[in-house]
């Protein structure tokens, strides 16, 4: 103590104490004068100028513009530009929707530049992965966010258009171009012939597709590629992959508005030359010379009509779209209300579709613990099909007429005001698209009602019941004036109502702490799912007029059906993802799923995934690497699963109807299709993946790189059961499990930069590579299934040209090989591969002679896009394509078959007329008694193809008066989609499939509705 020491040294102690008081005492009076004098200096506000820019270039108009620690306020212009007083030294906020926040210490009044760049770019942005979100930068899966900032650019329909060559390892298609027509994603490739489309949740709530949902009103997409990340939804049918869509919501600010309207014209992208009238006759002439035969028409009859069907069927049609989004809110309440319609004539006459959207979302802050909220959506669409194609795979319908009628025959039936017939008595294809309407009406409505719970220990709880309703009609009537086959017996009509009912419940708990160093976070939760559908159908035939097209009017030949059926799931899972120091990831996931489709010894399967992940950037050896400021490697492993395409395949249903027993015909209840089968099991997915991300150049390019092999298991197939298994719904069928497996690997490949980044030009370009191997093995040997039957000219009689084999992928085509045209016969050569040698189509073996010609799957598939801005303008293009597939043109077999009274293309002017001719094309002979139309490579083309997918080129009005309305931005804009495609491919276009989304038979053209370019005017507005 101080009074123990000598009186020199207590003394020196005190001093020290005293002077270091009276220095601390100084310094405090300096910094307090120095504080006072900062103060003095900050109190003296500014005026600043400046303008706000995106990232790519673009002005922003209605930044929120804000100072910290006090009330003044503004908002960016028209131009972009602000003006506000700021203290100096005071610190600006800059605010805007869809970018990262941004704040500027403010010194002196120099002039402004301020940059916002998009929150998609950032590595701290959330990215929604299912039963909640992570960091992106926390990711160790295989998962593709995909931007929607153009959407409101071009004409998009359909939600999948969105993702057209913008993620990596996603292929999007169009199988059809009709009006309102369905789209094909495949994620990966096809991992199942029950079916490739992946599984799609809205707003968390699993839904049957994305019908219901406007495209403008979606705000970001992300994609589940591989099992590590879709594992968390088990066997809902996550096997090929997941589609997460989360819609606009309302934010805090003032109220926004926007506007878009577009119109434009579609057409078709070319049409194929045919021969004419007297070429035409010609040709039948020789095809009967040739078996024998004469085949006698008046040259009067030939040259009085000569009808090019295509123009007659084919238009320049009109499409119109209009959209409105109402966005807001206050910190406690926010909305989003959406609407939309669209209106889209088809390039084929008498077809079209009308679309309407409502949106809406509504958020409620309660109190500090408790959220409420909604999301519905709305759409209703309503047209008519071409009546000819809605079994277009079957007979080619109004686009197969169009190619084989003969010129000749005119468009009404002389002295009648009956549409004509072609010689056979077919449809012509005039006849084909008016004589009957085919009015189809579809409702979906989409919902759920959510809660969320702030509870102690950083647990949330979450419940969320969700529903969607959908309903649909047919209305089918035939005139009483059609003169061909069955609807020759005074006209036929049917009705067709479906109607689907889901509602799901799903109740999560999510833990999320951060401590030392460590980020967890875990969530479990439950699901239970239950559908019910019903279908009813009545026809009739006998109708006295036209004028009244409904059943009741219908005079005998009543036929009624229906059906009901319903399944149920129950399921439970958790998953725990895991954060070290920001450089070690950990993820993994459990789901266990029932389901009342499987019998009780099988109802119940089980999904794990777990994926890692090393920030390899992070470590301190890797800190002299400056020019990577990102370094992310994965891998993950995952199962998951796939339920039967139908309701009750694992036991069996009744119905009234009769059945052979003993030798004699017993009427009662006997089973429908499919027959049950007690021991189907869950279709079982597993697969790994191995990646990496990469940011260099001050994050100016990004590279995600991911290679990925997976299988499928138990296999679920419909097998067709011997004649005398009683059915009372025509030959019988089963599922079963094959024992094959199909396997899937490849690369996917994603590179993003921002090649230029100036004052007023701005150039930024992504770039989408995906390889696929696809191929089936372990099935039993010798085991060999059909698919793809095509009924050529409406026989009944369907051939198949693909085939499911071992060693073979999905779609693989099967036939003869051949070898062009014998000089000499004028018949096509085929290799004869079980002999050796060649032989016309009489002489080969089914059995021996056959072989693959190739698979409709792609190996590559690309996209390619590009942003260039130039002070006010902008200009997007989308280039896509694919390689390594094949395309079966079954139209060809038709129109270059040289077997029918029908016409051909403008190549079978080239065809074989006397012996030494050397041709591709064979010799013309009705009823090709030779077999030239034998499914072979002959009509097998490549389906390679590069695109300029859309083109869009816009200019924002920067004008102060427009601002002083209320306007904060007014976009026009034009587009091109489908505006060129390089193709050796002869059909209408290469991107096809006349049986639509199927897994089993792809690529396959048969009287497919043709593809169309569009031009579009457009303008954007935002209030």
């Amino acid at each position: 103590m101080i009074k123990n020491l000598p009186f020199k040294s207590r003394f020196r102690l005190c001093f020290r104490k005293i002077l270091v008081f009276r220095t601390n005492i100084a310094l405090l009076f300096f910094m307090i004068i120095a504080s006072l004098c900062g103060a003095s200096a900050q109190g003296q506000a500014i005026k600043v100028k400046g303008i706000v820019r995106s990232s790519s270039g673009d002005t922003l108009p209605g930044v929120s513009i804000s100072v910290k620690d006090n009330s003044a306020s503004a908002v960016t212009d028209v131009s972009g530009t602000f003006s506000i007083n700021v203290p100096r030294g005071g610190t600006l906020n800059f605010t805007y929707v869809g970018m990262e926040p941004f704040s500027q210490i403010v010194r002196n009044d120099d002039y402004l530049v301020v940059v916002l760049h998009p929150k998609v770019a950032s590595l701290e942005n959330v990215v929604v992965i299912g039963y909640g979100s992570l960091r992106k930068k926390d990711i160790t899966s295989a998962i593709s966010t995909v931007s929607v900032k153009d959407v409101s650019s071009r004409p998009i329909t359909n939600t999948a258009e969105i993702l057209q060559g913008k993620a990596a390892g996603v292929q999007v298609t169009q199988p059809s171009g009709e009006p309102g027509g369905d789209f094909s994603v495949r994620v990966r490739g096809i991992s199942s012939p029950n079916g490739s489309e992946p599984l799609y949740v809205i707003d968390g709530v699993i839904a049957p597709n994305t019908k219901s949902i406007d495209p403008n009103s979606i705000e970001s997409i992300s994609v589940l590629k591989d099992a590590s990340a879709a594992g968390i939804y088990g066997a809902a049918g996550a096997i090929n992959g997941v589609v997460l869509i989360t819609t606009k919501k309302g934010a805090v600010g003032k109220p926004r508005t926007e506007l878009n309207f577009y119109t434009g014209v579609q057409q078709i992208t070319k049409k194929i030359p045919v021969l004419d009238g007297p070429q035409s006759a010609q040709m039948l002439k020789e095809a009967y010379a040739n078996v024998g035969s004469s085949f006698n028409i008046s040259d009067s009859a030939v040259n009085s009509v000569n009808n090019n069907w295509q123009d007659l069927i084919y238009r320049d049609a009109l499409q119109t779209g209009l959209s409105a989004g109402f966005s807001g809110g206050s910190e406690k309440s926010q909305y989003y209300l959406g609407v939309g319609y669209v209106d889209q004539q088809g390039i084929i006459r008498n077809s079209d579709r009308k679309r309407y959207f409502a949106k809406l979302n509504l958020k409620q802050t309660m109190n500090k613990w408790l959220e409420v909220g909604t999301h519905l959506s709305y759409n209703r669409s309503n047209g008519n099909i071409i009546a000819g194609l809605n079994n277009s795979q079957q007979h080619g319908g109004a686009v197969m007429a169009a190619l084989n009628i003969n010129p000749f025959i005119p468009i009404y039936t002389p002295g009648t005001t009956f549409y004509g017939t072609g010689l056979d008595g077919s449809f012509t294809a005039v006849k084909d698209i008016y004589a009957a309407s085919n009015k189809t009406v579809f409702n979906n409505l989409l919902g759920d009602l959510h809660a969320e719970i702030k509870l102690p220990f950083d647990l949330t709880f979450r419940t969320q019941f969700g529903a969607s309703l959908e309903n649909s009609t047919n209305d089918y009537f035939v005139s009483p004036t059609a003169t061909v086959g069955d609807m020759s017996n005074g006209g036929f009509g049917s009705n067709t109502a479906q109607e689907v009912f889901r509602y799901t419940w799903e109740n999560t708990l999510t833990y999320t702490k951060s401590f030392n160093k460590q980020t967890i976070n875990a969530v479990i939760g439950t699901t239970a799912l239950s559908e019910k559908y019903r279908y009813n159908y009545a026809e009739g035939k006998g109708f006295a007029t036209g004028y009244i097209p409904t059943l009741n009017a219908a005079s005998s030949n009543y036929l009624l059906n229906g059906n009901k059926a319903e399944y149920a799931t129950a399921s439970y899972f958790a998953r725990v993802a895991y954060t070290y120091d920001d450089k070690y990831l950990l993820t993994a996931s459990l789901r266990r799923d029932g389901a009342s489709r499987f019998g009780s010894n099988n109802m119940y399967g089980y999904f794990p995934a777990v994926s890692v992940g090393w920030r390899v950037s992070n470590e301190p050896f890797f800190q002299s690497l400056t020019f990577i400021q990102d370094l992310k490697i994965r891998a993950g492993y995952g199962a998951t699963g796939n339920l039967p395409p139908v309701n009750y395949p694992s036991v069996n249903t009744l119905a009234p109807g009769s059945a052979l027993l003993g030798g004699r015909v017993v009427s009662g209840y006997v089973p429908t299709n499919p027959i049950g089968n007690p021991d189907l099991k869950w279709e079982s997915g597993k697969g790994i993946n191995a990646g990496l991300d990469v940011s260099i150049l001050n994050s100016r390019l990004t590279i995600s790189a991911d290679y990925y092999r997976k299988q499928t298991t138990n296999l679920i197939f419909q097998k067709n059961l011997p004649s005398t298994t009683p059915s009372a719904t025509g030959t019988p069928f089963t599922f079963v499990n094959l024992p094959g497996v199909v396997l899937n690997s490849g690369v996917d490949l994603s590179i993003n930069g921002a090649v230029a980044n100036g004052k007023d030009f701005n150039w930024n370009s992504t770039l989408n590579v995906s390889y696929n191997k696809n191929r089936i093995s372990g099935l039993d040997s010798g085991t060999v299934y059909y698919t793809g039957g095509i009924a050529f000219g409406g026989n009944g009689n369907p051939f198949y040209p693909a085939i499911i084999k071992n060693g073979l992928p999905l779609g693989t085509f099967w036939g003869y090989v051949a070898e062009g045209v014998n000089p000499q016969t004028g018949n096509i050569n085929y290799r004869r591969l079980g002999k050796g040698g060649y032989a016309d189509g009489r002489h080969v073996s089914s059995d021996t002679d056959r072989t693959s010609l190739g698979t409709g799957l792609p190996t590559f598939t690309i996209g390619f896009s590009n942003d260039f801005s130039y002070k006010n303008f902008s200009l997007n293009i989308l280039v896509d394509g694919v390689t390594g597939n094949k395309i079966f043109n079954a139209t060809r077999i038709e129109t270059e078959g040289m077997s029918t009274v029908g016409n051909a293309t403008a190549d079978a002017l080239r065809r074989w007329k006397k012996p030494g001719d050397v041709t591709d094309i064979p010799m013309a002979a009705y009823g090709d008694p030779n077999g030239n139309t034998l499914i072979s490579s002959r009509f097998i083309e490549d389906g390679s193809f590069a695109r300029i997918r859309s083109a869009t080129l816009s200019y924002s009005l920067k004008l102060k008066s427009l601002q002083n309305i209320g306007f904060e931005n007014v976009r026009l804009y034009v587009t091109a989609t489908n505006l060129l495609t390089i193709t050796n491919y002869s059909g209408y276009y290469p991107e096809i499939n006349a049986f639509g989304t199927s897994s089993q038979a792809v690529g396959i053209d048969y009287g497919t509705y043709p593809q169309s370019k569009s031009y579009t005017f457009g303008i954007n507005i935002q209030l």
